[in-house]
This record gives C-alpha cells, sequence and structure tokens, in this order.
C-alpha cells in the first residue's frame, strides 16, 4: 500500500519510527517532511502536503505527526477528501477506518510513544470501511452516509512546499 507521512520537528522521532514499520511490511512510504530536527516547520504545511498527497493518488492512506496529534489532525482535515483523526490507542485508530473511513492517522509524539505508534499504524492500515458484521446495516448505512458527507467539506488541497519558522 502507499503511505505518505509527515511530521513537524515535535513528531519526527515518531515519524521516522512509523515509517522504517511500515517499510519493513512492505508498504511503499512517501515522506512528505520534515525531513530533519535542524528547523521549526509550520504544521499547516505538512498538513495540506498529506492531504494533497491523498487526493493527488500519490498515497492511499496517511500518517501525520506532531507533539499531540491535534494540529496534525486540523491541518490535514480541513480539506475535501480527508478525513484526519488524532488517536490514542490501537482500537481508537482501527475504529477511525471501520466507522469513519478515515485516511489520515494523526499522532502526538508527547502521548504515543514509537512502539505504540508503530502497532496504531498497523491496525490502522490493515482495517477496512464497515468491517463491522455485527453491526446492522442501518448503522452501517448511516456510516457510509456520514463519510461521504464528511469528506465532500472543504478545499481541494494544491501542492505547498514545507514553511518554517523564521529566526533571528
Amino acid at each position: 500500500m502507499k503511505i505518505a507521512v509527515g511530521s513537524v520537528v515535535k513528531g519526527f522521532r515518531l515519524k521516522e519510527s512509523i515509517k522504517s514499520h511500515l517499510q519493513a511490511r512492505g508498504h511503499s512510504v512517501l515522506d512528505v517532511g520534515c525531513h530533519d530536527t535542524g528547523q521549526f516547520c509550520k504544521f499547516p504545511s505538512v498538513g495540506q502536503r498529506i492531504s494533497h498527497a491523498l487526493n493527488s493518488g500519490q498515497a492511499e492512506l496517511a500518517v501525520n505527526c506532531c507533539g499531540s496529534g491535534t494540529g496534525a489532525a486540523i491541518s490535514a482535515g480541513k480539506f475535501r477528501g480527508v478525513c484526519a483523526v488524532s488517536c490514542e490507542s490501537e482500537q481508537t485508530a482501527r475504529l477511525a477506518r471501520v466507522v469513519n473511513d478515515a485516511n489520515c492517522l494523526c499522532l502526538g509524539e508527547a502521548a504515543v510513544a514509537p512502539d505504540l505508534g508503530c502497532r496504531m499504524a498497523e491496525a490502522f492500515v490493515n482495517a477496512r470501511f464497515l468491517d463491522a458484521p455485527d453491526v446492522p446495516d442501518p448503522v452501517r448505512a448511516f456510516w457510509r452516509e456520514a463519510r461521504d458527507e464528511l469528506m465532500a467539506r472543504g478545499a481541494d488541497p494544491a501542492a505547498r512546499e514545507l514553511e518554517f519558522l523564521k529566526t533571528p
């Protein structure tokens, strides 16, 4: 599977662990940045790059990391065709795919250790939308309707360069 990964400085270590984990399992990984911790990278630019990778077909799913997972989710999830969720457990990562058809898992390095992040990414990637055979059909129909409504909102993401905080 093609998976985009991104982070700011505060999520870099977590992103690198997840990237290695996914590559070791045979996934094709597109790293949209940041690529080192030398400069403070602005999270809206990473979120838009993640969203552009998803909408352009460069990636089927994405993992976006920051300090808390919140900025990563807000910045990626504002674009059409992206359902970005901030999670802190394997179960919520899996359910985000099964129930919401989320395509961007957002994690916070302050809340999620690298080994847990790798397990969460694995749960997210392996889950499938509507894979809940015990859930009644009317509920599953509602999940589809809600997914379609949420994915239709927002602007289309354009390509964007990484942006960094300018320091004196």
